[in-house]
């Protein structure tokens, strides 16, 4: 009975990070139209996911700078801090990386979906490795942001080069012998969404047939196999990196939203037992 209210106990911890993949897995599969009139909110949605896990990692940064070099009653922490200028950059930074998990995310072949979900329960178990490690270092106050922070990075990156695998791993379309417009108009997908959301799928894919094109006609069309092939590896390495970059991102922005609520509902109650009835 204990072990079991310690698994529900540990689920229920994790259930936004659930709830988040749950949204965009059935905005992913959902048809044409659907897909095209949810994609704004959809964006918007996932743009401040994004965004609230690289603010919080980007004040992180600022505050342990301004502690280093400041006295703690100089006005400039409050100048220095960050302000409008960060949030704007950083939202325009996310939201160009919620562009592209979307759209991926739409184009994304099935059999990788398994991978992509597997990606929610191995940023948990990196996380709880992480945070213990840090626990004998770290102040107490810091250690759950700090610990997300430090998770992006080899999250993302094991993310991103389990993906090039499998999609490596997966047919590819036989372009060797076509010319560039043939290839495009054999493989380029029918079913595209609504005005805004189907431009850019439709800029996607023209992007990854024009990838394969490039890395298979490399050798017999250009006598150019070497760079033509290292530029299409690094065309797909950069796409998959950076998909992987903004999944990671917006689990770790929703894990920051719910343990920041969390911590300032903490800090409300300690503040109203303190002051006691009136």
């Amino acid at each position: 009975m204990a072990g079991r209210r310690r698994r529900l106990a540990t689920l229920w911890r994790h259930a936004h990070l659930a709830l988040t993949v749950l949204v965009l897995l059935v905005w992913s599969l959902s048809g044409r139209d659907l897909a095209g009139v949810l994609f704004l909110p959809i964006w918007v949605l996932a743009t401040q996911l994004i965004v609230a896990g690289s603010l919080e990692a980007a004040r992180l940064r600022r505050r342990a700078w301004l502690d280093q070099y400041l006295r703690d009653d100089s006005p400039w922490h409050g100048w220095l801090r960050g302000g409008a200028m960060m949030v704007v950059r950083h939202q325009l930074l996310g939201a160009l990386l919620a562009l592209v998990l979307l759209v991926k995310l739409r184009l994304l072949a099935p059999p990788l979906w398994p991978v992509v979900l597997a990606g929610v329960p191995g940023l948990v178990v990196a996380q709880d490795l992480l945070r213990r490690r840090l626990a004998r270092h770290v102040i107490t106050e810091h250690l759950p942001a700090v610990t997300r922070r430090l998770v992006v990075v080899p999250t993302a990156g094991l993310l991103a080069l389990i993906l090039v695998v499998a999609t490596l791993w997966l047919p590819q379309p036989w372009l060797v012998g076509l010319g560039w417009e043939e290839a495009i108009l054999r493989h380029f997908p029918g079913d595209t969404g609504g005005a805004v959301l189907g431009f850019f799928e439709r800029l996607v894919a023209i992007a990854e047939i024009s990838q394969h094109w490039t890395m298979q006609n490399a050798e017999e069309r250009f006598g150019l196999a070497m760079p033509l092939a290292m530029l299409g590896w690094s065309l797909l390495l950069l796409t998959q990196s950076t998909f992987a970059w903004a999944y990671v991102r917006l689990l770790v922005g929703a894990e920051a939203l719910r343990r920041g609520g969390r911590r300032h509902q903490h800090e409300a109650l300690h503040v109203h037992h303190e002051e006691g009835p009136k």
